[in-house]
């Protein structure tokens, strides 16, 4: 409320500030203008006197003599002769007057027989309007009024300017408040929940503020959908990795009390509870290495921290089939054991990257072909450069196929969120810590890489990960 009415009092004391100064100038012009005009009426009149005195002086036989018996009201009448001393003056003694001859109206009159000035009189002190005539025997006769006189006339203009100025401030008034208030009141109808719906109604230089207005809500709604998702998103993943902890923690814990309690005697049972601590303990590495990954590329993908960059390790280029003979290699054996015919098809293919986060991309991709996989049934890991449609250069490829149980069409957009498991009923038998998978997403975004997936239940699965042309990679 209280901006509102600072607004409206803002705008009020505007309208009505352009107001009386509108008012004020005027009369001040008004006033200038009369005063002009006043002293050029009063500057003709001087000149039509000053013309019949000089026509009365050139037909008198003495002029010292008319000018004695000439009176005029309020005018004072000077003779000076053609070397400027005073003959005569009707307001002072003339003899006490000095030459006269430098005087700029009896110049002009000696000169061209008419002079006019308006200046301060040296004699009596005040601003007054002079006329010159020049009369036949080269003496002049010159007519002058005060300003007194014509200020006289303008002070009974003053009060009717007053009252002018009082009741257009009146006016004014009024009209500022009604203005402010008709200026306010679409400003207050805004609905600001609802921004677009007020455009029509609003000032037309509102609409690019309403409609800004409108886009930072929406996305202030699409932030906090985000921020909301991100929120169950945290919470699940607590949830999910204080589970995945606990039982391998719980196994540990319990082959750990038997053994320390004794009940365990035998040296087979000790060295079978023994490989489980270790295959569980392994589990917990590997859980816990991933979640870190995955926190290092969440840090990066959020804030471009130059912090969590370095952890991921520094951007070099990247052989592909020398990567992917790598990975082959280290999981030969774990194929072999689950009757997985594993094999490479690589074409020559460079990609700049971080070799750790590109390694384990693949390494994921790859051990889950064959974790989710059919005894006799085969994983190829393949690599190179393709066009595509959509780039006007060739892209490098990471791809991985098996023959597998495939994904249902419905369950294709969540296997890459974390702890998502295509197979329940058998995943934790198949191993993983249900966050490949994720890391892979993750990591490919982090390379600006996207990820083509096709999959049909029960023939196979191949995924694809299409880095950026190499003239796009900035690092």
């Amino acid at each position: 409320m209280s901006s509102h009415q600072s607004l409206s009092r803002r705008v009020f004391v505007t309208i009505l500030g352009m107001s009386l100064t509108t008012i004020i100038v005027f009369a001040l012009a008004l006033t200038l203008i009369v005063q002009q005009r006043l002293v050029h009426a009063t500057s003709a009149e001087l000149a039509d006197e000053a013309r019949v005195v000089a026509a009365s002086l050139n037909s008198a036989p003495s002029h010292l003599t008319m000018l004695r018996r000439l009176h005029l009201e309020n005018i004072r009448v000077t003779l000076v002769d053609p070397d400027g001393d005073v003959l005569f003056d009707s307001d002072t003694d003339a003899s006490k007057m000095e030459d006269h001859a430098d005087r700029p109206e009896i110049e002009q009159a000696i000169s061209t027989g008419y002079g006019s000035a308006e200046r301060s009189s040296t004699t009596l002190g005040e601003v007054m309007l002079y006329q010159a005539v020049r009369l036949a025997d080269g003496s002049v006769v010159r007519i002058a009024e005060g300003e007194a006189g014509y200020l006289a006339i303008l002070g009974t203009l003053s009060l009717p300017v007053v009252l002018m100025v009082v009741g257009g401030a009146v006016v004014a008034v009024v009209v500022a408040r009604r203005e402010s208030h008709r200026i306010i009141e679409p400003l207050l109808e805004v609905d600001l929940d609802h921004p677009r719906r007020n455009v029509q109604n609003a000032y037309s230089e509102m609409e690019p503020m309403l409609e800004r207005i409108e886009s930072q809500r929406q996305e202030l709604k699409r932030q906090m959908r985000v921020l909301a998702d991100n929120d169950r998103m945290r919470r699940e993943f607590t949830a999910n990795i204080t589970h995945e902890l606990k039982t391998p923690l719980t196994t540990v814990s319990g082959y750990a009390e038997l053994i320390a309690n004794g009940l365990v005697t035998d040296e087979a049972d000790l060295r079978d509870f023994g490989r489980r601590i270790y295959s569980e303990a392994g589990r917990l590495t590997s859980l816990v290495n991933d979640i870190l990954t995955l926190s290092n590329l969440d840090e990066a993908e959020r804030s471009e921290g130059d912090s969590a960059a370095a952890a991921l390790g520094a951007w070099e280029p990247i052989d592909l089939p020398l990567m992917l003979d790598g990975i082959v290699q280290r999981l030969e054996q774990v194929a072999s054991r689950s009757e997985i015919d594993l094999d490479l098809d690589c074409a020559p293919a460079m990609v700049t990257g971080v070799p750790r986060l590109v390694d384990e991309l693949a390494y994921n991709l790859t051990s889950n072909a064959i974790r989710y996989n059919h005894p006799g049934g085969s994983v190829t890991l393949s690599c190179g450069v393709e066009a595509t449609p959509d780039c006007d250069f060739p892209t490098p490829y990471i791809r991985v196929a098996d023959t597998g149980i495939g994904i249902a069409p419905e369950e294709q957009e969540k296997i890459f969120e974390r702890f998502y498991r295509v197979d329940k009923s058998r995943s934790k038998a198949r191993g993983g810590t249900g966050l490949g998978l994720a890391i892979v997403k993750h990591a490919a975004s982090y390379h600006g890489a996207r990820i083509e997936l096709e999959s049909e239940l029960g023939c196979g699965t191949t995924i694809t990960v299409r880095f950026p042309a190499q003239e796009q990679i900035e690092v």
